[in-house]
């Protein structure tokens, strides 16, 4: 078995942390074993430890504690670079500075590269996430004295000199380097890479109090470890691009990352950054452009504002889904429909604030379901059986294509050839194959192959259908559908 390492005598015993006054969590395989640890009056005594959790994982529940969590290399070195003062680190053989430890309490967060950027951390050990902030009561982490759950190694100190206060803004330090990280992992390929740092440097000149000096530094850092051959032309980056009249933002670095801009934003929301431009727009947006309301399949209601002679009026207008999505033809159906004139939005950012309002969209209570294509598509159906009758004797299916009800088994068999020409004589006409996914999809049912008095025969089966009795003939003898039966078919049409 590996030796526990006791660096400067960190605690490694259940004992040694009881001592120092905290409260422990059983673990396996990383997980606490009891119920209502983040609880205020949780706590396991010395001797309950002793007796029923001694061969458990050590979690140090984190009341008054900060646990810098390094799950990214890439984090590992910026925290290298920034953190001015840490005197108690931890971790394990294949991952031994991961966990840096002070006094104190912090708002917990696990920074994440969004979904759509995943690729960029694909292979990393643990994906998306870069690194985290535990901390208080409500976060525990498996500490010194007990074996990794995963890799069976044991957790160790590699620097401990008790939990001490940070001397400077740690907050903002854990979210830089959090930043910083993603920054990096996402830097732009050559031949986009001044574009990509001047809109980093636009971002933060626009919307954070970092004077020249940190915004230079902060670019040059992401520059070097990203490998970046031009990284002493980005050390000005900060001071030149406050100078130009007009500096990138997020727009800029989501076109370059190839991304949307909430996901931008998203990473630039770790150091308290919103997206004022879509902030903004939306504002304007929101005045003119009312929720988006389902109306029924591929129809929505919005409300839009506009003026007259200077006096705002309001109008209801109706567009289906390749509309909201088409900048220029919503723009069109609001103008026709409504004679309200929108204010001029960037394509990227009408994207963004149509997707936030389709993403919240609420379903009218006067949801049209009579204009649901599925019901639609139901209604012909049963139309057609009405029109040509359910029989109980299955010739009929066989010499007629005539439907064909059996009650024993309680299914309705049909031919496809039947049906589609009743289909043709009302106008309505569908791709083979098109036809077979309906029938399958919305009414449920499937193909069979059979034969009836040594005639082969094929047909489609609905089990259990639902039919009145009226459209059910017992017994009762078919006509010859080639000719009268689509004279009948005229006649419903007509």
């Amino acid at each position: 078995m590996e030796e526990i390492k006791n660096i400067n005598k960190g605690p490694i015993t259940y004992e040694d942390w009881y001592d120092l006054g905290y409260t422990l969590v059983p673990c396996e395989a990383g997980r606490p074993t009891v119920k209502k640890w983040s609880d205020a009056n949780f706590k396991i005594t010395k001797e309950e430890w002793k007796n029923k959790y001694s061969d458990k994982e050590i979690g140090l529940r984190l009341d008054n504690t900060v646990d810098l969590d390094l799950d990214n290399s890439r984090a590992k070195v910026f925290a290298n670079k920034y953190l001015t003062n840490c005197g108690t680190i931890s971790g394990r053989e294949h991952n031994p500075t991961s966990h840096y430890w002070w006094k104190g309490k912090l708002l917990p967060q696990k920074f994440s590269l969004p979904n759509e950027l995943k690729r960029y951390v694909e292979h990393a050990a643990h994906g998306q996430c870069l690194c985290e902030i535990r901390s208080t009561e409500t976060c525990y982490t498996i500490v010194p004295g007990s074996l990794h759950s995963k890799h069976r190694e044991h957790v160790r100190w590699e620097k401990y000199e008790g939990f001490n206060d940070y001397v400077g803004d740690l907050n903002k330090i854990l979210r830089k380097i959090a930043l910083a990280t993603a920054l990096s992992i996402l830097y732009a390929p050559k031949g986009q890479r001044d574009e990509y740092c001047t809109a980093i440097a636009g971002v933060l000149i626009k919307q954070t109090d970092w004077d020249d000096t940190e915004i230079n530094d902060f670019i040059y850092d992401i520059a070097v470890e990203s490998n970046d051959d031009e990284s002493e032309n980005r050390k000005n980056k900060g001071s030149t691009t406050r100078k130009s009249k007009k500096p990138f933002g997020m727009p800029k670095l989501a076109e370059v990352i190839e991304c949307r801009t909430d996901s931008i934003a998203t990473i630039f929301s770790w150091i308290g950054v919103q997206d004022k431009s879509l902030v903004e727009v939306k504002q304007i947006a929101d005045d003119s452009i009312g929720e988006i309301v389902e109306y029924g399949e591929d129809r929505y209601k919005i409300k839009v504002t506009g003026k007259l002679e200077k006096e705002p009026f309001t109008k209801t207008i109706i567009v289906d889904g390749p509309t909201l999505m088409n900048q220029a033809k919503f723009y069109d159906a609001v103008v026709t429909q409504a004679q309200v004139w929108l204010p001029k939005m960037k394509a990227a950012q009408f994207e963004e604030i149509m997707r936030m309002n389709f993403e919240s969209r609420t379903k009218s209570e006067d949801y049209v379901d009579e204009a649901n294509n599925n019901l639609v598509f139901k209604k012909y159906f049963t139309n057609y059986i009405k029109l040509s009758k359910a029989y109980t004797d299955k010739k009929e299916l066989a010499n007629y294509n005539m439907p064909y009800l059996n009650k024993l088994a309680d299914e309705l068999e049909f031919n496809l050839d039947s049906f589609e020409d009743y289909l043709q004589v009302q106008k309505v006409n569908y791709k083979r194959v098109d036809l077979v996914m309906k029938i399958q999809d919305i009414l449920k049912a499937r193909k069979k192959h059979g034969t009836h008095q040594n005639k082969s025969l094929v047909s489609w089966v609905i089990e259990e259908p639902d039919i009145d009795k009226e459209d059910i003939i017992l017994e009762g003898k078919a006509i010859d559908n080639n000719k009268e039966l689509t004279n009948e078919f005229e006649k419903d049409r007509a």
